[in-house]
């Protein structure tokens, strides 16, 4: 099992690592103490990123969610980002 863990969190890294700075995708989790980004900002941004521009964009009834109303996308989004934020949201 180790070795899978470690390659889908080398996956998620790499991922992350791709994803340009101006990303609205981005999340980050802000607290006393809190130096750098850590693997947790990581993972979030990554879901975040394959929720909104694969599963949505990808999958049928996709075509529905962008369709919703600004205040239940935003709902959604916080759902589904809700480890950590930047204060962006997608609606």
């Amino acid at each position: 099992m180790a070795p899978c863990l470690f390659l889908l969190y080398s996956v998620v890294t790499a991922f992350y690592d791709t994803m340009p700075e101006s990303s609205s995708h981005l999340r980050e989790r802000s607290w006393s103490g809190k130096a750098t980004i850590t693997f947790s900002d990581v993972i979030a941004s990554v879901r975040h990123h394959l929720w909104l521009e694969w599963v949505f964009e990808h999958t049928l009834g996709g075509e529905g969610v962008r369709k919703l109303s600004a205040p239940v996308r935003k709902l959604l989004d916080l759902g589904l980002t809700q480890a950590a934020k930047n204060g962006k949201s997608w609606a």
